[in-house]
């Protein structure tokens, strides 16, 4: 079967169908977005979905932001159930560190987002459980919380469907069909598709598909883990998510009483995987691990009952930040990839962005002049560690 769109979006997770979603609203033509398996199955469906602003630079706590605004008012932007809990986050950081934390979260104030040091006694009002320990500072950004995230985006995916786009599970993107240094189409397992307009929004199968284009992404495929726990009964109603840079790991509330629980290290960098292809359990050392991680800091939590963990996907560039730019020779061709396990909040951002770049000819909500594709090449990567990026 042969057909044609105007704008064809590959991948079905919250990148998207939030590209999509806005595509659609903006009436950019007939949008159709293919999935090779079923929404959310990739990265999206396992996510934390925590929505934090807590970032070093002013372009992604911006962005955070613009998210945060957006999922908060869901129900009205998107339609469908509310997606949102507001939990609060709470950063955990070295006192050795407290210049560069308290730098950061003045510039997060000169965005208008509330956050600020606390004292061990005010987290204690906000979190008797969490221990501090002498030699550590901690801060607490009380918009934060986190998303549903399966429910966003199967709601984004609705109402873009209600606005005329179209989408398409179990069709898998083969190629890019290149003529002429532009976009021709796409060969897909359902068929070939006509377009003059393709968005990459793959997560960990991106690089492999701008390779048919002959484009190469600096995107790796990456294996992280995610460790359950169930609360003891007495541990009262759910508490804020953590950010906890001091013991390299986050963990936030989540179905059943228990916590999701992963690390905020650099490691998924040393663990590339076929992203068709990988371990879906999480290991036992990595969960004792994070178990033992967890109890510093939440000593209650030696009474929790351990309910395993799973393996899922980040798509990780070389300085831990997406690329959302053109594609490099190839007209028509675009990318918003490599969130590096961080970018669920950005989402709604993106979304616009893309938008913005595919109908208006260039971003106009926030300069991306810093995520193009070719900062790596050019050698002035975004700056940042991965720590301080990698958050659910």
């Amino acid at each position: 079967m042969n057909e044609t769109a105007d704008i064809v979006v590959v991948g079905g997770g919250v990148m998207g169908t939030s590209i999509a979603f806005h595509l659609a609203r903006r009436q950019a033509g007939r949008v159709l977005i293919l999935e090779k398996s079923f929404l959310g199955a990739g990265a999206s469906g396992k996510s934390g979905a925590i929505i934090r602003q807590h970032y070093s630079h002013r372009l992604t706590s911006a962005m955070a932001q613009h998210g945060l605004r957006f999922f908060e008012r869901f129900p009205d932007h998107v339609g469908g159930p509310v997606v949102f809990t507001r939990a609060g986050l709470v950063v955990v950081a070295s006192t050795s560190e407290r210049r560069q934390l308290e730098a950061n979260l003045a510039m997060q104030r000169s965005l208008g987002i509330e956050t600020a040091i606390v004292s061990r006694e005010e987290l204690r009002t906000i979190d008797p459980h969490c221990a501090l320990a002498d030699d550590e500072t901690a801060a607490f950004e009380s918009e934060a919380g986190y998303v549903e995230a399966l429910q966003a985006v199967a709601s984004l995916a609705d109402s873009a469907r209600r606005m005329g786009a179209e989408i398409r599970e179990g069709s898998r993107v083969t190629a890019i069909r290149v003529e002429h240094g532009r976009v021709a189409g796409v060969d897909t397992t359902s068929g070939f598709v006509a377009t003059r307009a393709v968005v990459v929004a793959a997560g960990p199968w991106a690089a492999a598909l701008a390779a048919t284009a002959r484009v190469v992404l600096p995107v790796q495929p990456s294996r992280t883990q995610v460790a359950l726990f169930r609360r003891p009964c007495d541990f009262g109603p759910p508490r804020p998510a953590y950010g906890d840079f001091r013991r390299q790991v986050y963990f936030k509330p989540t179905h059943g009483d228990m916590l999701h629980v992963g690390n905020i290290d650099p490691r998924e960098l040393r663990a590339p995987v076929d992203p068709d292809d990988y371990n879906e359990v999480a290991d036992l050392a990595f969960t004792r691990e994070m178990r033992q991680k967890l109890n510093v800091r939440y000593p209650a939590m030696q009474r929790s009952v351990g309910r395993g963990g799973f393996g899922a996907l980040y798509a990780v560039t070389p300085d831990w930040h997406p690329i959302l730019d053109r594609m490099p020779g190839v007209a028509g061709a675009y990318c918003a990839v490599g969130f590096s396990g961080h970018g669920f909040k950005m989402a709604p951002a993106v979304g616009q962005l893309m938008t913005e770049l595919i109908v208006d000819g260039a971003a106009q909500t926030f300069d991306i002049r810093p995520l193009r594709f070719a900062r790596f090449a050019e050698g002035d990567p975004f700056g940042g560690t991965a720590a301080a990026s990698v958050m659910g």
